[in-house]
C-alpha cells in the first residue's frame, strides 16, 4: 500500500505534456538543399493552419521580405522577374511585407497564407504564400491581391 503514491507520481511525470522540440542541430544535407521546404519542427498539438502560418512567416523572413536582414543564403528563392545579383534583389524586397500572416487557410491540396503589403499607396494589398499540406514547395505567388474597399469592412 505504501508504493501507490510513488507509482502515481511516476505515472504523472511520465504522462506530462511534452515540451516543444528544439530545431535539430544538424539537418541532413538533402533537407537543407531545398529552400522551398519548411525546416521547422511540427508541434502535433497545433493544427495544420498554425504550422502553415509558422512556415510561411519563416519563408517571408528568410527571403528578405520583412525589415529583418535575410542571412541564410541557402534559404533564398527567386521570384519571376528577380534579375540581377542577390544584393539588389534583397534590397528591393526589404520591408515590403508584414512579418505576420493576416490569415491562413488549408485545403486538401495546399495551404495559403496572406501577408499585408507595406506600401503606402496600397492600403489593402496582399501577397500570398502557398505550400503543400506537408509544407513543401513554399513560394510567394506571383502578383498580389488588392482590395480597394477594405476601409469599408468592419469586424
Amino acid at each position: 500500500m505504501r508504493s501507490w503514491p510513488a507509482a502515481l507520481l511516476a505515472c504523472c511525470l511520465a504522462c506530462g505534456r511534452p515540451g516543444s522540440a528544439p530545431p535539430p542541430a544538424a539537418l541532413v544535407p538533402w533537407l537543407r538543399s531545398d529552400p522551398q521546404r519548411c525546416l521547422l519542427s511540427r508541434d502535433l498539438s497545433e493544427g495544420i493552419e498554425t504550422m502553415a502560418r509558422h512556415c510561411a512567416e519563416a519563408f517571408v523572413r528568410d527571403n528578405g521580405y520583412t525589415e529583418l536582414a535575410a542571412e541564410d543564403s541557402t534559404r533564398w528563392t527567386r521570384e519571376a522577374g528577380d534579375d540581377g545579383p542577390w544584393v539588389r534583389v534583397l534590397a528591393a524586397r526589404n520591408g515590403t511585407l508584414d512579418p505576420r500572416a493576416e490569415t491562413v487557410q488549408c485545403s486538401r491540396r495546399e495551404c495559403v497564407a496572406l501577408f499585408r503589403m507595406r506600401r503606402p499607396m496600397l492600403l489593402c494589398g496582399y501577397r500570398a504564400v502557398t505550400m503543400t499540406q506537408v509544407f513543401t514547395r513554399i513560394r510567394l505567388a506571383p502578383g498580389g491581391i488588392r482590395d480597394t474597399r477594405c476601409n469599408e469592412r468592419r469586424a
